[in-house]
């Protein structure tokens, strides 16, 4: 059997699903991209981990009784390798699959397509569209505060909350909280809300493009699904209660610091020179004199900056996590960001001035 295929073609199909791939090889078969003909006449490839998949397809040639798996980076790479805008030949013979193209030749290992997990695809209960640049921002401005490796697995995703023209997406790893919303051009009916894996948060963040191309997302009762026009994405999701992340969110917060973001993010890069490894902790002093962050470390090293800002309320003093101030910061577009806080023990609430979109909340942090 022998497939054909343009080196450009294949390559930005295979980069689109690439990520599905398990990489620790559990199973063999799972680091393979099976390749079969789609019902359009071309190469149908698809990957998973078994919690996720991609189904992406290529312009090319292949027999109609072709269906054979191959490492997908292996592939990936021998493709990459070839010169610009050739046609590349594959031949499969046995349990192998020799690549060629101009006076270069591979031979790479197979497995028969029939042994590849099948995904049990559902369909959708609800589906939306929303451009692709939309939902690309409403990722950025919340994923950065998805859990790690947390006990607490429904913390280790991000919430998706559809309802009427709206959808929000919630971030939450117990020390901060992200919150934005998107808004949808048609309204749909009820309210879902699912928790989609960071994984598959972080696959969809990768393939989304800056325009405004729609992509449809589509919910069942276990899996969602974003179809990207050239290839499709589904992903199980994570059961569990999400907290109440509303009751979280301060509010009639008195004090108020308005400040430039990037003279902010400036000064709290230049402190962290000798900030701790360990605890990366910050420290805030408020009043008329405006804002000063210092910090110091277990070498009695100390840096401290004054930074030229608006502030109405109280002296106050407030430590924070120095990360994750700047994760914040930089998921913010405006030039000045509003930060408004309470006490010195209590959660702040970090916005753009002025207010509108997403919501920040970063715990106060001993120090």
């Amino acid at each position: 059997m022998e497939l054909s295929f343009q080196r450009e073609a294949m390559t930005d199909a295979l980069q689109r699903i690439v990520g599905a791939a398990e990489k620790r090889l559990t199973m063999p078969i799972l680091g393979n991209v099976r390749l079969r003909p789609d019902e359009r006449g071309g190469i149908r490839m698809d990957t998973t981990d078994l919690e996720l998949a991609w189904q992406g397809e290529a312009t090319g040639t292949i027999p109609g009784e072709c269906d054979v798996t191959v490492s997908v980076r292996k592939l990936l790479d021998v493709v990459k390798a070839a010169p610009e805008e050739s046609e590349i030949r594959a031949t499969i013979d046995g349990e192998r699959m020799s690549v060629g193209f101009a006076g270069s030749r591979f031979s790479l290992a197979t497995l028969p397509g029939a042994d590849f997990p099948d995904w049990e695809s559902k369909s959708s209960e609800w589906t939306l569209d929303i451009p692709q640049n939309r939902l690309r921002r409403l990722l950025e401005a919340t994923m950065f505060s998805m859990a790690q490796q947390d006990v607490r697995y429904y913390l280790q995703g991000l919430l998706l909350v559809a309802s009427g023209h709206s959808l929000r997406a919630v971030a939450t790893d117990g020390h901060r909280l992200a919150l934005a919303e998107a808004e949808l051009d048609q309204a749909i009916d009820g309210r879902i809300e699912k928790i989609v894996p960071r994984k598959t948060i972080a696959e969809l963040r990768r393939n989304l493009s800056d325009d405004d191309v729609p992509v449809r997302v589509g919910f069942s009762e276990d899996q969602v699904l974003f179809d990207l026009g050239n290839a499709v994405l589904r992903s199980k999701v994570i059961e569990g209660r999400f907290p109440d992340y509303e009751r979280v969110i301060p509010a009639d917060l008195p004090a108020t610091l308005t400040v430039e973001r990037e003279r902010l993010k400036q000064a709290l890069a230049r402190v962290s020179i000798v900030a701790s490894d360990k605890y990366r902790g910050v420290r805030m002093t408020l009043g008329d004199q405006g804002c000063q962050v210092m910090t110091h470390n277990a070498d009695r090293e100390e840096a401290q900056e004054s930074v030229e800002a608006e502030y109405q309320g109280p002296p106050m003093e407030i430590g924070f996590n120095l990360g994750y101030l700047v994760d914040v910061l930089n998921a913010i577009e405006t030039e000045q960001v509003r930060i408004g806080l309470r006490d010195g023990n209590s959660s702040i609430l970090v916005q753009a001035d002025p207010p509108g979109g997403a919501r920040y909340v970063v715990m106060p942090m001993r120090l």
